[in-house]
């Protein structure tokens, strides 16, 4: 039996298809949600079914930001504690596509009321689980991180940290783009800058500092880049971590490389974890009957 599965984020669409469980082929597109607002899902999909040349009642199953709010249909959020057989619950179809599913995301309730919510990433998390189903920690780093707790498969809490979103804004909107002249990675910069976020002290105070660095010869332009992304990063994992003693990491292979950077200077155990064989173990799992 052939099925489809489309990983369908804000910017990008990322589809396998899967025969008898495993993956026998792939397609990627750049029309993510932005784009198929205004292309027509239906016809993106439709895209997605000549490429892999399926027939039209092909089982199709999605997840990530197109069934968000502002995507193809809303699905429901899952609530944390969740199992891959809850989350299976929790999907929405098509009327026009009857055999289209949008899985619905998950939310974490904290005891304060405030809420934690993702969409796409649990998939990955899932994935991890079947490889590693003793692990306690996973970190998916990104424009907004993920830290998540999980035991005996479930997914128990997580919270979301907006360290990339950050890192944009403040290098390219506001006085810091004018003392960096070069995005290139300078790996010892960066640990200078994960040294200092262990040292400061409250972030919005010690952001500043690195102002001063700049104006008084700590750093200069060609490695300023470097030091910021080194700070946040760092800072993220100072207050995210823990008492854990490894974490498994989940994304690309640039972000795997910083964030064990950083897991390693707090003396903390990074298991790097590509986030392209985490996403194919999940959506394995979630699809299994």
């Amino acid at each position: 039996m052939k099925n489809i599965f489309c990983d369908w984020g804000t910017t990008n669409l990322r589809a396998y298809l899967l025969e008898n469980g495993k993956v026998i082929d792939e397609y990627s597109s750049p029309n993510g949600l932005k784009k198929a607002k205004d292309i027509g899902f239906g016809k993106v999909l439709g895209e997605v079914l000549i490429h892999f040349d399926a027939a039209i009642n092909t089982p199709v199953k999605l997840s990530g930001m197109v069934g968000s709010k502002h995507g193809w249909k809303e699905a429901p959020y899952a609530f944390a504690p969740l199992t891959v057989d809850k989350m299976r619950d929790k999907s929405v179809s098509i009327d026009e596509f009857p055999n289209v599913e949008i899985f619905g995301g998950v939310c974490y309730e904290l005891p304060n009321g405030k809420r934690d919510v993702m969409r796409g990433e649990e998939v990955q998390i899932f994935g991890i689980l079947e490889k590693f189903p003793h692990i306690e920690r996973i970190c998916l780093p990104g424009t907004h991180s993920k830290w998540v707790e999980t035991s005996n498969g479930s997914i128990d809490s997580f919270s979301t940290w907006m360290t990339g979103d950050l890192f944009n804004s403040l290098s390219q909107h506001t006085i810091f783009k004018e003392q960096s002249s070069s995005d290139a990675f300078c790996r010892s910069s960066f640990e200078k800058g994960v040294e200092m976020a262990e040292e400061s002290g409250p972030l919005l105070n010690s952001a500043f500092h690195l102002r001063t660095d700049y104006l008084f010869g700590k750093v200069d332009s060609t490695q300023f880049h470097s030091y910021l992304s080194g700070f946040l990063i760092g800072s993220e994992v100072k207050e995210a971590v823990g008492d854990s003693d490894e974490v498994i990491v989940c994304g690309s292979e640039k972000m795997l490389e910083l964030y064990s950077l950083a897991l390693n200077h707090f003396a903390v155990m990074a298991i790097e974890f590509p986030a392209s064989e985490a996403t194919v173990l999940g959506m394995q799992r979630i699809t299994q009957d």
